[in-house]
């Protein structure tokens, strides 16, 4: 489980370090240099101190979980292929690639923020952009082979996350089952294969309910401040991820009131990405088309359209019906089982973040409906794998009752 967190922790400093080693005109050897250096700076002490790090975790057990993640994740890359080609879709190339290629050359990164680009949306965050730039500058040269190496190790990513999740507390039918369900998902599969930064966005996600189940069960307060700077990050890769860092910190704060030192902890582990965030927002980024649109009276009237709602109403019921499915199942699956889920925190979480997206919709100056077809499927795509592995999690029993911990509600 270690892996995945690794990956995750990797995945944002490369993000951020080369966003400041832009600004600050940072030669990529030093950049290299502090991407090396930052980590071990934080690893070290602990094992010197702990003689093992405060987050780690139990090894999956047994030749045959590994064996039969293994086939999954062939079956995912198999399937992933066939969906993946040169510069991705639409956004890929006109959106994410375009701003690496901005990024790439560290003389003229500055030039992408203009409104003469904006369709584009220069506005975007840079976590996506950096990582492509980064890998770029790696081997000198401009190839739509980056990209797609960063596609298909995000989307690997994702099932590996949720089959070790699972299988740390003994889930193994769950683990191996969630692994399947994204192998033979062909609208996992497409988002993912697309390169958009969507897949990247639930995978933080995903991360993030997993540390804070770590968090949960009583781990050190390392774990507190990775959950936060995880968390955090999501603000990095998308503008959708502003919305869950703010409803997650908000709801997670509201459950630990009673605790101010883990709430602290928190605070100072998401201080880094909010201040990056902040400091590209102000000096960078362009107006956005859905915030600053300089709208006023119309607002109103589309808050009183009945139409908007039954159209937003009808799209998600289409949407869930026919990529999401699984999911309706499995809350059935809950209700059935009469799990208590409503007062918890993802819950919680989840339901601000869909009542969120509502809001956008409602209140879009772009045409509604072209809107919602443009992007529903992929706002659902965000919180996906995270339900999954809740849901999962809530749903199946510890099949060799080996992990020794205590359960609580998620």
């Amino acid at each position: 489980m270690n892996y995945p967190i690794a990956f995750a922790v990797t995945v944002a400093l490369i993000g951020y370090l080369y966003y400041l080693s832009l600004l600050f005109v940072v030669s990529y050897d030093f950049l290299l240099i502090c991407i090396i250096l930052i980590p071990a700076s934080f690893l070290i002490p602990s094992l010197l101190r702990e003689k093992g790090l405060a987050f780690s975790l139990p090894k999956c057990r047994g030749a045959g979980n590994m064996l039969i993640l293994a086939i999954g994740i062939l079956i995912l890359t198999l399937r992933f292929n066939k969906q993946l080609h040169r510069w991705g879709d639409w956004d890929a190339w006109a959106i994410w690639t375009l701003h690496a290629k901005f990024l790439f050359y560290p003389e003229y990164w500055s030039n992408m923020f203009t409104n003469k680009l904006s369709g584009s949306h220069p506005d975007y965050p840079l976590m996506l952009p950096s990582l492509i730039a980064f890998m770029w500058r790696g081997v000198g040269f401009v190839t739509p082979i980056v990209p797609m190496i960063v596609a298909s190790l995000v989307c690997v990513a994702v099932p590996v996350t949720l089959f070790l999740a699972l299988n740390r507390f003994d889930r193994r039918f769950s683990a191996i089952f969630s692994v399947f369900v994204l192998a033979l998902d062909a609208k996992f599969i497409n988002i993912a294969g697309s390169q958009y930064a969507d897949t990247l966005v639930a995978f933080f996600i995903l991360v993030t309910f997993v540390l804070y189940r770590e968090v949960k069960n009583g781990s050190g307060p390392t774990v507190v401040f990775l959950l936060a700077f995880i968390a955090g990050s999501t603000t990095w890769v998308k503008n959708e991820g502003l919305l869950f860092f703010l409803v997650f910190s908000c709801t997670f704060i509201f459950f630990h009131y009673r605790r101010p030192e883990t709430a602290i902890r928190y605070l100072a582990g998401g201080l880094a990405p909010v201040l990056i965030l902040m400091h590209f927002k102000v000096a960078f980024a362009p107006e956005n088309d859905l915030i600053n649109s300089g709208r006023g009276s119309d607002i109103l009237s589309m808050l009183v359209n009945p139409a908007r709602y039954m159209l937003i109403a009808k799209h998600v019921f289409v949407t869930s019906i026919n990529y999401y499915w699984i999911l309706l199942v499995l809350l059935a699956g809950l209700v059935i089982q009469r799990t208590s889920f409503l007062t918890t925190l993802p819950f919680i979480v989840f339901a601000l973040m869909l009542s969120g997206y509502f809001v956008i919709y409602l209140t879009t100056p772009n045409d509604l409906d072209w809107h919602l077809g443009a992007s529903l499927d992929r706002l659902m795509h965000h919180i996906y794998p995270a339900c999954l592995y809740l849901a999962l999690f809530r749903l199946s029993s510890s099949s060799g009752g080996r992990v020794n911990m205590p359960d609580y509600h998620v």
